[in-house]
């Protein structure tokens, strides 16, 4: 009884183990004992332990796992292994590759970049050779140089021809001299030319474009001389006391001093210095009426500027007819003085 009991005993556990493993294998006889042998009892080999020795000992047997799971896990574990080291090995041809391909790409990328910087400084090159082409034809159109300095390599070299040229033009048709032409200008009354020097205070050297009108004027300071006036225009360069000049300056005696050429302005009437001519007329007399002799040598001298610049005696004024001032204080006061005067220049 006690047997039986053990032995159904037994069998439970066994029933419970396969259920726990169904792959359990016997394996001194290679038997599968899994689910597929459930119901069934085990059947004993010589080499198993007994469930209990005859001593009357208790022996637990443990079941063992089956090999073939573990097989397969080791050949799908070697394939895995096949496959990892195929993949790692297209991966390095791959990088090989795509190294190769980048150092080829990179190569054509340097030269594709070395044509372009090339072409843009053809470009840069045909556009300032253009651009200066273009500026020599407009400095020649405008200084109007004559066709025949085209031969000249550069801009400095046609205006050069340029002047030649105007210069051969000048000579065929006349000189001209303080911006009249030398036979105008070799008609003029007898005079002495003593310039001014160069200065901000009585000869700027700005150019005289245009004569409008000529203005009398009186030097108001009586018994100086012409010579004395122009020395006092001159020391103005470094006194700076203030700005102060006329083209001409005709002494007590009669004689005629050129201060500043005609072709540019002198400081004598401020708001028609551009366009006006200025003579300056020495006294004795206390009302300031001119003496005889620079009468005589102002009638001639403006007589000469009307013929020279084509204006006519009603074009002579007096610096009191231009701002109020009381200059030349006799012809101020005296009008029919100053009509006499403009009506001796017109029967000169």
């Amino acid at each position: 009884m006690m047997q039986e009991n053990r032995s159904g005993r037994q069998a439970e556990i066994h029933i419970t183990q396969m259920r726990r493993n169904p792959y359990l294998v016997d394996y001194q006889t290679g038997k599968n004992t899994g689910r597929h042998n459930i119901g069934r009892r085990p059947e004993r080999s010589q080499h198993s332990t007994p469930a209990m020795s005859q001593e009357g000992t208790r022996t637990r047997t443990y079941p063992q796992h089956s090999a073939v799971p573990r097989q397969e896990n080791r050949i799908r574990q070697q394939k895995q292994r096949t496959a990892d080291a195929v993949y790692v090995g297209n991966v390095y041809k791959d990088n090989t590759y795509n190294a190769r391909t980048r150092q080829r790409l990179a190569r054509a990328e340097r030269q594709r970049r070395r044509r372009r910087a090339r072409i843009r400084r053809y470009i840069r090159l045909t556009l300032l050779s253009a651009g200066i082409l273009v500026g020599i034809i407009a400095l020649t159109k405008l200084l109007n140089v004559p066709a025949g300095t085209a031969e000249a390599s550069t801009p400095m070299e046609a205006i050069d021809m340029a002047q030649q040229v105007e210069k051969g033009i000048e000579n065929t048709i006349g000189t001209r001299i303080q911006g009249l032409s030398a036979e105008t200008y070799a008609a003029h009354p007898d005079w002495t030319e003593d310039f001014l020097t160069v200065n901000e205070y009585s000869r700027p050297g700005d150019p005289l474009t245009e004569v409008n009108n000529i203005f009398v004027h009186y030097t108001a300071n009586p018994g100086t001389s012409a010579a004395q006036n122009r020395s006092y225009f001159e020391q103005l360069k470094d006194n700076h006391e203030r700005s102060a000049s006329a083209h001409f300056i005709i002494g007590y005696n009669g004689e005629i001093l050129q201060c500043v050429p005609l072709d540019e302005i002198a400081y004598a009437v401020q708001t028609r210095n551009e366009d006006s001519i200025s003579i300056e007329c020495c006294y004795k007399a206390d009302n300031g009426q001119f003496t005889q002799e620079t009468y005589d040598s102002l009638i001639r001298l403006l007589r000469w500027l009307i013929d020279a610049y084509e204006l006519e005696p009603e074009d002579i004024l007096r610096h009191y007819d231009c701002g109020g001032k009381k200059c030349p204080i006799y012809y101020t006061e005296h009008e029919d003085a100053w009509d006499r005067l403009k009506e001796d220049v017109k029967n000169l």
